[in-house]
């Protein structure tokens, strides 16, 4: 038989009514320690202590199986937009270099011309040349058949064009290209340089038209009030570009009577 001393008695009631406050737990369960034996009615078993319910509070925290989905639609719908907008730089993002070299060609085009004399017949080293009319050239050489009948080459080649109008109606074609704009009648010819040399291969994809005309009157609207230019005094030279991009740049400059 097993004696109670009395002060595990005292701990024994003190035990039960401490138990006996706790929900969920009879009071007829004593817990002496976490892992010690607990008499019950005729049985004696053994429990732990953590069985014993707590006052604090036991929160559960994680996602369904909703949020989860949608969660999986809204990363979706990002992604395919983000991959959107690299699919579309990665194609396009050579356009700019190809716009940059199609206006840089123009320009050395453009450039090339305006050093040229304004007609054929103007003085070595500047002067104005006569029209029988639309011009307030009063002095100097008469202006060149070719000016007054129409514009074009009279004969010359590219390396020995010397005035504005041998560059009227011109079309050169880089590579891959058969036609230049729709400006320009004449057949297209391989792109060449200053000096005649053939740099079609080097503008794969590019065409230049030339176009000259008188257009003194059009420089009116930039010279002071009591400057009033006559239309044979001006020319002006547009150079059509394009490219294979179907892209379409106009350069225009005016070479005066001079």
């Amino acid at each position: 038989m097993r004696i109670i001393k009395r002060d595990e008695r005292r701990g024994t009631r003190d035990e039960e009514r401490r138990v006996a406050l706790t929900p969920g737990v009879t009071a007829r369960q004593v817990r002496f320690s976490n892992q010690k034996e607990t008499c019950l009615p005729k049985t004696c078993t053994r429990f732990s202590s953590s069985l014993v319910p707590r006052h604090s509070s036991l929160r559960v925290t994680g996602v369904t199986l909703i949020e989860m989905v949608i969660f999986i639609v809204i990363v979706g719908i990002a992604v395919t937009a983000v991959m959107t907008v690299y699919i579309n730089i990665g194609r396009t993002g050579a356009d700019p270099m190809v716009r940059i070299r199609g206006i840089e060609l123009g320009q050395s085009v453009l450039e090339e011309i305006l050093l040229k004399a304004y007609d054929n017949s103007t003085p070595l080293g500047g002067g104005c040349v006569q029209f029988s009319s639309g011009s307030r050239c009063n002095s100097g050489p008469s202006a060149s058949a070719q000016s007054t009948a129409g514009f074009g080459s009279d004969g010359e080649t590219r390396a020995t064009f010397n005035d504005v109008d041998d560059y009227h109606d011109i079309a050169y074609c880089g590579a891959n290209v058969s036609a230049a704009d729709a400006a320009c009648s004449a057949a297209c010819q391989p792109l060449l340089d200053e000096t005649g040399n053939d740099i079609s291969a080097n503008y794969a994809g590019y065409a230049v038209c030339i176009q000259v005309s008188f257009a003194g009157t059009e420089v009116n609207n930039t010279s002071p009030a009591d400057v009033g230019v006559l239309a044979n005094d001006g020319k002006r030279i547009d150079v059509i570009i394009t490219d294979h991009l179907n892209s379409r740049y106009l350069l225009s400059a005016y070479r005066l009577n001079f």
